[in-house]
C-alpha cells in the first residue's frame, strides 16, 4: 500500500480550481502539488476503515505547485516540513480533498489517507 499521508478537506465551494473546474460537492477530484498531475486519476484510501475513491486530479496543491518528487516519485511531501517552497508556515499536507471524496472516505476531520495512481 502507498505511504500514508495528511489530508486537508477542500472547502472552496463556487471557487474555481487550476482546471477552472467550479468546486462543488458532487464531483470527485483531489489536489495534488503538481501542475503535472492534473487531469490524471487516483485511488485515495481512508486506512482508518479501508474505503477507497476514485477521484481526478483537478486542482494543484496544497501549497506547493512544482512538488514532482513527492507526487511522481518516493518522496514525502515538501509541506511535511512545516514549510512551502515560498516559506509559508503548512499544515503538512500532501493532499486536499474534494467534498465527495471526503464523504466517500466517511472522514470527520482531517487526517491520514493514502493514494495512487490509477
Amino acid at each position: 500500500m502507498p505511504e500514508k499521508v495528511y489530508a486537508t478537506r477542500e472547502g472552496l465551494q463556487g471557487q474555481k480550481t487550476a482546471t477552472n473546474y467550479v468546486i462543488d460537492a458532487y464531483v470527485p477530484f483531489v489536489a495534488l502539488p503538481s501542475n503535472a498531475a492534473l487531469r490524471l486519476w487516483v485511488r485515495v484510501t481512508n486506512p482508518a476503515n479501508g474505503k477507497s475513491v476514485r477521484a481526478l486530479v483537478l486542482d494543484i496543491g496544497p501549497w506547493n505547485v512544482s512538488d514532482h518528487a513527492y507526487v511522481f516519485g518516493d518522496a514525502r511531501p515538501q509541506a511535511e516540513s512545516g514549510h512551502d517552497l515560498r516559506g509559508r508556515t503548512t499544515n503538512r499536507a500532501g493532499i486536499d480533498l474534494g467534498e465527495a471524496v471526503w464523504k466517500a472516505l466517511d472522514l470527520h476531520d482531517n487526517g491520514l489517507v493514502s493514494w495512487e495512481f490509477v
